[in-house]
């Protein structure tokens, strides 16, 4: 017997095949694709960092010397962070310490040029680092034209209680309109901390109480925003005592137009704007609200404003009065207002009498002779 082998071929529709095609490539490759290629080049996701870290906050131009502050803000505790200051030094890895928003360093340079700083940033998710873009900082070499010039002691008491805390100010102005801030010297033998940065040619004020009666010499120095210090101002004697009995007056000190002057209190609210040199005494004015007004050239008129609660003094304007006017104080709108009502009525009244609603008769009357 002949074994014969049949071969069966099976027909269908071809829509039917394509159909089981598609649906095979949605529910079995495709989600082999997504599974395999992560394990297959598993690097290559883990290389992309959260973010890039942005450069930190400072100052971008400076001097050979001085040190400078640079701030990168975080609010990752598990985060370290490392500067790098483009001159070939750099920190070590740094973390954020408790309840702190903020890494702080403080770097200066020895030689001028312009540096690159970057900071690198690492975590638990981004172990091996990642850069920030560079920062470029200018680092110029500095001349005796460069410091502010020496302040002033603008204002402060200097003859007073001890106890009681008194404001002083001074006042500088920097040779290309740096902005300054000031530090106090009250001859206790710490200089004050400096203050805050004002435009170049504005005062700035603290305040300070001495503990001991004594005589003092206090003095001001004053800084531009790139850290460059000024000379001492020169030193004014302040005098503290016990007791108002043992100190008799109260005095401030006040410059206005490099002129020293004294406001010399005989009370509170009253005293007198002395000038030492002249020997000239005027008058002076409490206003209110520990303000007082000044005549500084006896002419009766109020020029300065004085508030020494913050160190202020500053020209004054007098308010004007209106003088008053017959013709801009006269009532017109009231007049006009009446003469319309008056020439309505009258103009009412013609109408009517025009229209007949109105009459006017005449009456004779006889008269015997």
């Amino acid at each position: 017997m002949h074994s014969i082998t049949k071969t069966h071929v099976c027909r269908g529709n071809k829509d039917a095949y394509r159909f089981i095609s598609k649906v095979a490539f949605v529910f079995i490759l495709v989600p082999m694709m997504i599974f395999t290629v992560p394990s297959i080049s598993p690097t290559a996701l883990s290389k992309t960092p959260m973010f890039i870290p942005s450069t930190p906050t400072g100052t971008t131009f400076g001097f050979v010397g001085i040190d400078y502050q640079y701030v990168i803000v975080t609010m990752n505790p598990d985060s370290s962070w490392m500067f790098d200051w483009g001159d070939g030094t750099n920190t070590s890895w740094l973390t954020l310490e408790a309840n702190k928003t903020s890494i702080v360093q403080t770097h200066q340079w020895s030689a001028p040029g312009s540096y690159q700083l970057h900071v690198k940033f690492k975590s638990e998710t981004v172990s091996y680092g990642i850069w920030s873009d560079a920062m470029i900082i200018e680092i110029n070499t500095y001349s005796s034209e460069d410091f502010p010039n020496r302040p002033v002691l603008y204002t402060g008491k200097i003859q007073g209680i001890v106890g009681n805390a008194y404001t002083y100010s001074a006042l500088a102005t920097d040779p290309h309109e740096y902005l300054v801030c000031y530090r106090f010297d009250f001859g206790n033998g710490n200089p004050s901390e400096w203050t805050a940065y004002v435009p170049s040619g504005s005062s700035a004020y603290l305040s300070f109480a001495w503990e001991k009666p004594g005589v003092y010499v206090l003095c001001a120095q004053a800084k531009n925003q790139y850290g460059l210090e000024s000379m001492w101002s020169d030193p004014v004697q302040v005098i503290m005592k016990n007791t108002s009995e043992d100190n008799g007056v109260s005095i401030d000190l006040l410059v206005i137009d490099a002129v020293h002057y004294q406001i010399i209190y005989t009370s509170k609210y009253n005293g007198s704007f002395y000038d030492p040199s002249s020997g000239a005494s005027n008058d002076i004015k409490w206003k209110g609200g520990n303000v007082f007004l000044i005549d500084g050239d006896s002419d009766g008129r109020w020029e300065y404003l004085y508030a020494p609660s913050i160190g202020q003094i500053q020209p004054y304007i007098e308010p004007i009065v209106p003088q008053k006017n017959f013709f801009s104080d006269f009532p017109w709108f009231i007049i006009l207002l009446i003469i319309s009502i008056v020439l309505g009525i009258i103009s009412v009244i013609l109408v009517l009498i025009k229209k007949g609603y109105i009459y006017l008769y005449e009456e004779e009357v006889s008269v015997k002779k």
